[in-house]
């Protein structure tokens, strides 16, 4: 007889008003289908509308459905979102754009071998002082021979050839040695725009010091998992994440 009060009652809940997000949310963790389809009845336009926005309008079916799927399999398996549930898909398909995109230029064809000499924009070519200053700094706390090889490559302009001759190395341990030095001198970048202190407490600065690694996907899963939970529940740690994934866009 409880039992079916209990049902009654949730019954009503559902008829009577929209059921709450983290209510759905604890309802698919105890394997309910029909739950999770609300969620994404609630949240498919909008989250297709993000999809379009920030990748190909082609690809936002995959982007979107590969999501939802994210979060329902960590939902499955008893993590995920607890409450916040907008929030974390959309981060989700943040994540999902940002590496098809970098994945795109990767795998870009080309037969020009001087893709090498190109140098790493920031700003589009224009910085203000701020912008130049956080370049200069993100430069400076590279290791010396990043540094070298980068100030050889696009500053004085030498040829790989040249550079390969200067520090003894081959043709294919300089191309290595600045691909690392470029995408360390990106994630020094970041690094600089991150605002890691928090006024709210040590945990949220805990969790903004791994956000440069999770938006260049270099992070362990247990440290993305950690802050994809966080940021579910925390407004001002997701306001900080979105402007540094933006940041984090320009210079992919």
């Amino acid at each position: 007889m409880h039992g079916s009060t209990a049902h009654v009652h949730a019954y009503i809940d559902d008829a009577e008003g929209e059921v709450d997000d983290a209510v759905l949310i604890a309802r698919t963790r105890a394997g309910s289908d029909d739950a999770y389809s609300e969620l994404y009845r609630r949240y498919e336009y909008s989250a297709f509308r993000l999809a379009r926005h920030l990748g190909r309008r082609e690809e936002a079916d995959d982007v979107v459905n590969e999501a939802f799927a994210r979060v329902l399999d960590l939902l499955q398996r008893g993590k995920g979102p607890t409450e916040s549930f907008r929030a974390y898909l959309f981060t989700t398909i943040r994540h999902e754009c940002g590496a098809r995109a970098k994945q795109e230029k990767r795998v870009r064809p080309t037969d020009d071998d001087t893709q090498i000499d190109s140098a790493v924009e920031f700003g589009a070519g224009t910085l203000d002082a701020f912008e130049r200053e956080t370049v200069r700094a993100a430069y400076a706390s590279l290791p010396d021979r990043w540094r070298e090889v980068l100030w050889a490559l696009d500053v004085d302009g030498r040829k790989p050839q040249e550079i390969a001759a200067m520090l003894d190395l081959s043709p294919n341990s300089v191309s290595a040695l600045v691909y690392r030095a470029r995408a360390g001198l990106r994630e020094a970048y970041l690094r600089q725009h991150v605002k890691t202190e928090a006024p709210e407490g040590e945990a949220h600065t805990e969790v903004r010091a791994l956000f440069v690694r999770v938006l260049r996907r270099t992070a362990t899963a247990r440290d993305q998992e950690r802050v994809h939970t966080h940021l579910a529940s925390c407004s001002s740690c997701m306001t900080v994440y979105l402007e540094l994934a933006e940041d984090a866009a320009r210079v992919a």
